[in-house]
């Protein structure tokens, strides 16, 4: 009985994990290139101990047109690399910009890198006259000189690498994507993957397990209670 309760308390905690992750999901719905979070799930280790993992749905997502020409998508695998001041992440949103003194960032001023490091255009730029082409391979030409090849990589363990809306590296950049496995496409971004019906369905399934969960702790817990009862008498 005790184990019963034990049982239906656990899956109390993974119902309200499983709300919050669902809500992160819903509140990102119009993050760019948000990937989803799964449902956490229960990984048993040979000790018997256990684990709360949870996945990353990596599908692409869809990509619209904003002709603005530091936007950028990637279509296939990979993700752009970014230089932190804790070190690299890595990312879908390919929403940059050019800082003041000429390098590519993101929108949180970190700079985006390059095969060859950080990108920095400031000596090839003429003002209004600045015409920037970025290549489906991710080669950048600014007023049709080559300046440098944006660096796509792989990585994996996901769910393990998660940092806010981003991924974090925990070795050193190796896997860089070859160029016929994905496809920059300037002027457009990625839109997150969420599905708001298959949330909310999920939302609607977690509350039925929760009160279903509830419910079973309650009874049990009254069914120890008459027990312990009875073996006052």
């Amino acid at each position: 009985m005790i184990k019963g309760i034990y049982q239906s308390a656990r899956s109390l905690l993974a119902a309200n994990k499983n709300m919050e992750r669902i809500s992160g999901n819903l509140a990102n719905i119009n993050t760019v290139g948000f990937k989803r979070e799964g449902l956490f799930f229960e990984i048993l280790k040979s000790a018997g101990n256990s684990e709360i993992r949870s996945s990353v749905d990596t599908s692409q997502g869809d990509i619209y047109e904003t002709k603005n020409p530091l936007d950028l998508a990637i279509l296939g695998s990979g993700m752009f690399t970014i230089k932190t001041a804790n070190g690299f992440e890595f990312t879908r949103n390919g929403s940059f910009n050019l800082s003041d003194d000429g390098f590519l960032v993101d929108q949180k001023g970190d700079r985006v890198m390059g095969k060859n490091g950080e990108i920095n255009l400031l000596e090839f730029l003429n003002g209004e006259q600045t015409d920037i082409k970025i290549s489906n391979s991710g080669e950048i030409k600014v007023n049709n000189t080559p300046v440098a090849d944006l660096l796509v990589v792989n990585i994996d363990d996901y769910e393990k690498r998660k940092v806010g809306l981003n991924f974090n590296s925990v070795q050193d950049i190796k896997d860089v994507v070859p160029e016929s496995e994905f496809e920059i496409r300037q002027g457009y971004l990625e839109e997150s993957n969420v599905n708001p019906m298959m949330e909310l369905e999920n939302m609607i399934n977690i509350s039925k397990d929760y009160e279903t969960a509830y419910k079973m702790v309650h009874y049990l817990d009254g069914s120890l209670e008459k027990t312990n009862d009875l073996g006052k008498i």
